[in-house]
């Protein structure tokens, strides 16, 4: 297993986002990655889309609301501290940062997720913006094999 740096370790992400990867795709041998997400209020993965590879996502702190395909109907709710959340593959999804100060989630996925949220911070330096952010990263996700969804 090698090391990444300090510097490697932190992704920004659409507007005021981090992620801190704790394992890395390369750590791995490329078969996962291990990330913590800092979520602002109103922030994440706020547009609802659909990957080609199965998250989980636990958070550790604050609230999140999540809308997650479920036997072909949209749930939403907010995870709370000690939640886990399962994205399966193909499942319609979206998180954003509930309530008023950030949240944090650590999260399981594949190496390409981690590729994903650094080509994500590369297409958009911004704070989101809801015409232009996702015409920006709409390239990204479809390299990524993600789409985005209507509800």
């Amino acid at each position: 297993m090698t090391t990444a740096t300090t510097d490697t370790r932190h992704i920004h992400f659409l507007g005021n986002n981090d992620i801190t990867v704790v394992v890395s795709g390369d750590e791995s041998g490329g078969d996962f990655v291990v990330m913590e997400l800092t979520i602002q209020p109103g922030g994440g993965a706020t547009a609802l889309h659909t990957d080609d590879w199965v998250e989980v996502f636990h958070v550790l702190e604050g609230e999140v609301e999540w809308t997650l395909e479920e036997n072909g109907a949209l749930r939403t709710w907010h995870a709370r501290p000690g939640d886990t959340v399962v994205a399966p593959r193909g499942a319609k999804h979206r998180f954003a940062g509930a309530g008023s100060s950030p949240s944090r989630m650590l999260t399981v996925g594949p190496a390409a997720f981690e590729q994903f949220f650094r080509a994500l911070a590369d297409a958009w330096q911004g704070p989101y913006d809801r015409e232009r952010t996702p015409r920006a990263v709409g390239p990204v996700f479809e390299r990524f094999g993600m789409r985005m969804c209507t509800p």
